[in-house]
């Protein structure tokens, strides 16, 4: 049997880059992220490492890129076997102080984006008759808020969206599932806390079980599982990685100051 062709977005980021270096020696694939120059490194990562990847810069927000990604597929394989919805953007800001435009713009493209690829693809995996897995990356985020209640509500919208394509695609051969990570060490974290990511390091190593933040292989580790044969009869699933993070403690630990 030939291998997968595994269509990944926010591949330029750190969980879905991680994600590709993880699958390099089982998948083909197609990569798409805002930044080329790291999209080109992490093809020839994937090359090197006896693997096959394209990859196709855009932005996720562009209503004519996913059909774009699925035709490259087509073209370059022949097929679309796998998608996993990585890209996503986010930054701490008050309710109060975010203005429409930047709740439309983030509901855009960690919401709406993952609905219209997540069509263009299972249509293409329906015609082809042979099943398939999707992964969309939520965030803990959709249980607590997040630092920004546009990027919250967007990533609670994509647990919802899994739910319900887990349901409609099902009698297609078709697993839906999501994870849900909790504070990971990536690019788009760095950056949207740069001036208190030495809070965030500290602050998990004392609430979050594992005391740690988490790290994209992580993440990536748990997704490979979900688009593999070993998780052949799960799907509607959310699974959280966050290290226990969401884990009420113990009131002998809140009492004590300890946690």
């Amino acid at each position: 049997m030939s291998r997968p062709v595994t269509l990944i977005t926010g591949a330029s980021g750190g969980i879905c880059s991680a994600l590709a270096r993880k699958l390099a020696a089982t998948d083909r694939l197609v990569l798409t992220g805002l930044e080329a120059e790291l999209l080109d490194e992490l093809v020839a990562a994937v090359e090197a490492e006896g693997g096959e990847a394209v990859a196709l810069p855009g932005d996720m927000r562009d209503r004519a890129f996913p059909q774009a990604l699925v035709d490259l597929a087509l073209a370059r394989f022949g097929r679309i076997d796998r998608l996993v919805t990585g890209a996503g953007a986010s930054r701490a800001v008050p309710l109060v102080e975010m203005e429409d435009e930047e709740w439309d713009g983030l509901v855009d493209l960690n919401l709406s984006a993952v609905f219209r690829l997540s069509k263009a693809v299972a249509r293409q995996m329906i015609a082809q008759g042979e099943g398939g897995a999707v992964v969309h990356i939520s965030s803990i985020a959709h249980s607590n808020g997040g630092a920004n209640v546009a990027y919250g509500a967007a990533k609670g919208g994509v647990a919802t969206l899994t739910y319900g394509m887990a349901q409609q695609l099902g009698r297609h051969g078709i697993r839906v599932n999501a994870v849900a990570p909790g504070i990971i060490d990536t690019p788009m974290v760095r950056r949207g806390f740069a001036s208190q990511f030495d809070g965030l390091v500290a602050g998990a190593a004392q609430r979050t079980p594992m005391g740690r933040l988490g790290r994209p292989e992580d993440v990536a580790g748990v997704i490979a599982f979900l688009l593999s044969p070993a998780a052949a009869f799960v799907t509607g699933a959310l699974i959280p990685v966050t290290g226990g993070i969401e884990i009420l403690s113990p009131l002998s630990a809140i009492a004590s100051g300890t946690n």
